[in-house]
């Protein structure tokens, strides 16, 4: 952590008010400060007391003293306030006094005092699920195998990635799809596979145990009800080949979630929410087509400790965001909070809607009123809540120390007094960044997928009066594409090829970019 000078200086027991209303309200009497967030102990007698709230966008504020009785609370500004209700306004910012009465002679107590702020959007980014780039497989078991390849070959144009008989460890991969996405072998005893839910999958998957599962298609679908051939695209171009199951469209599922009303599938689309919300994240997954405006960006992984690491100097910055879009404009941000506990990497990237926090305040004690202690809670949407199985929003703690400015501001200058002390919950790093998503143009990587298309689908954002009827009956991928015509360009999964391209001829934008960045 870094050390600086007090701001504020030693607080004495009679407040020096900063502010003329102030002045006027603390001239009467001299008031005994208590710390903002902590408890002033061995008090005895009614007094007057005052505690110091350094942030302008309001909050909670509470005052406690035992069985004793808290009078005549009063803001900065003069005006009275509610013990335990917000203190927010304009100005929320300066210096709170009130009385303690209803003590007891020769008995002593303490005052306590508490400042939680909550920042909620008013249009909460809904779940939604990731979509993996990778394919189905045939792998090792993650437990219990025997650390070889028994299946001799692959089917179809599956990709056999591990030789017969050769030793194998947990997990890895043995034969993967081939450039018609789907997995058309078999794992022979020992071995054992697993289904992906992917953009490109057919109407079912056979199990290992040999059992038919029925799985979303949303491309496959998508097809059908516009004579289209975005699967056979997306599986020969957007598949991932390494045993990483991370990679997938959790950006433009983010960034729908926060940009779009839940989607609801026209009544003649025959098409479930997960599926019409995976053709949203296809068309959000392209950086280019995404402006940022305020951001807190390149935030270094940590994980930060108490003392000083590179983390200390975002502190500022992030909770800034935080403060002035999510609780002061009620906006939703965009944030990259990287992996899970408990075994995630610092490369994992996950994006999430960030739609609510509750930060609850304490002074650092002899550094002035002004440098707090904030305890984060950060609230974001999932990214893996496939039939609704997985509906719990990311729950992410961090711990740091910043200092406001006299404005009530946020102080972004004084990075020397900032410490990011810790992280917690579904937190193992500090986020990479978190971004105000300031206009998007809905056109991803697959061009057979478009806006105009998806609005159609979705009764919420568009719909048409093509999908009013009863929704089609499905054809499995054998059938609808049996007599599809060959790609125009040779698959990327086979390794070298030509890259695809977009409807107008130009080269696809890669699947990992960098965002346009442009405050308005």
């Amino acid at each position: 952590m870094r050390i600086g000078i007090s701001l504020c200086g030693a607080m004495a027991c009679a407040l020096l008010a900063s502010t003329p209303s102030t002045r006027q309200v603390v001239a009467a009497e001299a008031v005994r400060p208590v710390p903002l967030g902590g408890i002033l102990g061995g008090q005895t007698g009614d007094q007057s007391y005052g505690v110091y709230v350094p942030t302008r966008h309001g909050g909670m504020l509470a005052v406690r003293a035992g069985t004793c009785t808290i009078e005549a609370l009063t803001g900065p500004d003069g005006r009275p306030r509610v013990n335990g209700q917000e203190v927010g306004g304009a100005d929320a910012h300066g210096w709170y006094t009130f009385k303690v009465t209803g003590t007891e002679p020769g008995k002593s107590y303490a005052v306590e005092t508490a400042f939680v702020q909550v920042g909620q959007a008013t249009r909460m980014p809904w779940n939604y699920y990731y979509w993996p780039t990778k394919g189905d497989s045939i792998h090792e078991p993650w437990s219990g195998g025997n650390g070889r390849v028994d299946t001799m070959s692959p089917a179809g144009d599956d990709i056999m990635v591990a030789a017969y008989g050769a030793p194998i460890a947990p997990g890895q991969d043995i034969i993967l799809p081939g450039p018609n996405g789907l997995l058309e072998s078999r794992p022979a005893p020992g071995d054992t596979s697993t289904w992906f839910p992917n953009l490109y999958d057919d109407l079912t998957f056979l199990g290992a145990d040999g059992v038919p599962y029925q799985t979303p298609a949303p491309l496959l679908k998508y097809d059908q009800l516009f004579g289209l051939s975005a699967r056979s695209w997306e599986a020969a171009y957007s598949q991932t080949q390494g045993i990483q199951r991370w990679p997938g469209h959790c950006l433009g599922g983010a960034i729908a979630s926060i940009m779009l009303d839940e989607p609801r599938p026209a009544p003649g689309s025959g098409l479930s929410r997960d599926e019409l919300k995976a053709l949203w994240a296809e068309l959000g997954e392209n950086h280019l087509n995404h402006r940022i405006g305020d951001n807190a960006n390149n935030i270094p992984a940590g994980p930060p400790r108490p003392g000083s690491d590179p983390c200390d100097l975002y502190v500022p910055r992030f909770h800034a965001m935080l403060e002035r879009h999510i609780r002061a404009r009620k906006q939703a941000l965009l944030a990259n909070l990287r992996a899970f506990p408990p075994t995630g990497g610092q490369d994992e990237v996950w994006n999430h809607g960030v739609g609510k926090y509750t930060a609850r305040f304490h002074v650092v004690p002899g550094a002035g009123a002004r440098r707090v202690r904030i305890e984060l809670e950060l609230f974001a949407n999932t990214g893996s809540n496939l039939n609704d199985q997985d509906a719990k929003p990311r729950h992410n703690t961090y711990e740091y120390i910043l200092v406001y400015g006299a404005d009530g501001e946020v102080d972004e200058t004084a990075v020397d007094l900032c410490d990011w002390m810790a992280v917690g919950g579904d937190a193992m790093f500090a986020p990479l960044n978190i971004l105000e998503v300031a206009e998007s143009r809905w056109q991803g990587h697959n061009p057979l997928v478009t806006e105009a298309n998806v609005r159609a689908l979705d009764a919420t954002n568009g719909s048409s009066s093509k999908f009013t009827g009863t929704p089609p009956v499905f054809r499995p991928v054998a059938t609808n594409e049996a007599s599809q015509a060959p790609l125009a360009f040779p698959p990327m999964v086979g390794g070298d090829s030509t890259p695809p391209r977009m409807a107008d001829g130009t080269p696809a934008p890669p699947r990992r970019g960098l965002f346009r960045f442009g405050r308005d």
